[in-house]
């Protein structure tokens, strides 16, 4: 990495100039010693002693190179001394962006581990709803075929009309609802409200209502099945006949009985107070007509 280099170069350069500093320093202790063995008078020993003009002239010169050697040594140590200071600050410098970068590379490790766990628990979310999924189908899917089996077996015995008996067809269209409310789950094939990648085909409608709220039979006809069926809680099917059928789900328990005549606009039950195995609450409402499920909006008004 680029600022490792630079952080080993300034320790290398911080090395050398200390190393230049010592020797100036041990340079400047023998010169001091040196003039401490001169004594008082110092440089001015070698004028002090001429016995003669020449001899001073030549004192003059010796103590010109002596300051002029001696100032240069000085000034060599003070820009060592400054050399010294730059490298360490420069090596500060360094360390402490190398502390920066160790400090955002641990920063980096964490919010990747972060992130790995993350995509793993989203890994895990989709294995998991994915199962659900799955699961939810299979269970809608066993849930359709009961009732298929059902109202099979039921139509398979199905009540011709009495002569002279008015037939629920005639008033196709003209039905009142079994209940107010809005239909929150539609006929047809619709979007899973749990998993909204996973489609469903409902036979018929969940209508909102609150629980307690009474239900009400579409038609005059004879109940056929009045008790709990899997997926739809207690379940009461009216044979209207001419081969035509409707189912009211996700009621409370009643007193109706197979074989027992219901008038038309009469209560078959009331709303249970919970929906059933998790599902949308609200009353579920089907038509049959010659074994196929319709879509109730082409028989109520």
């Amino acid at each position: 990495m680029e600022v490792e280099r630079e952080a080993a170069r300034a320790k290398r350069e911080h090395e050398e100039a200390g190393a230049a500093v010592a020797a100036i320093r041990t340079d400047l202790a023998v010169r001091m010693a040196a003039l401490y063995r001169l004594g008082r008078i110092g440089y001015l020993r070698p004028l002090v002693s001429a016995r003669s003009g020449e001899a001073l002239l030549d004192g003059v010169k010796v103590l010109a190179h002596l300051a002029r050697r001696d100032a240069n040594l000085l000034a060599r140590y003070e820009e060592a001394l400054r050399t010294v200071t730059f490298r360490e600050t420069d090596l500060a410098g360094r360390k402490e962006e190398l502390a920066s970068l160790a400090a955002e590379g641990r920063k980096r490790e964490r919010e990747l581990a972060a992130a790995r766990a993350e995509q793993a628990a989203l890994f895990a979310r989709v294995r998991r709803s994915s199962e659900e999924e799955r699961v939810a189908v299979s269970t809608l899917e066993d849930k359709s075929q009961r009732l298929a089996s059902l109202l099979d077996l039921l139509e398979s015995h199905g009540r011709s009309l009495p002569p002279g008996a008015a037939s629920i067809r005639t008033y196709k269209g003209a039905l009142d609802w079994p209940v107010k409310g809005a239909v929150v789950l539609p006929f047809g094939r619709i979007a899973n409200p749990k998993f909204p990648r996973t489609f469903l085909r409902s036979s018929g409608w969940t209508i909102d209502a609150p629980a307690g709220a009474a239900v009400r039979t579409v038609f005059s006809g004879e109940v056929v099945y009045a008790q709990w069926l899997k997926g739809y809680g207690n379940l009461v099917v009216l044979d209207h006949g001419d081969g035509v059928f409707s189912l009211y789900g996700r009621l409370a328990p009643s007193t109706l009985v197979r074989g027992q005549r219901i008038s038309l606009g009469e209560a078959v039950g009331v709303l249970a107070e919970t929906s059933v195995e998790d599902e949308m609450p609200g009353l579920y409402f089907e038509i049959r007509d010659s074994r196929a499920s319709v879509d109730p909006a082409g028989w109520l008004r």
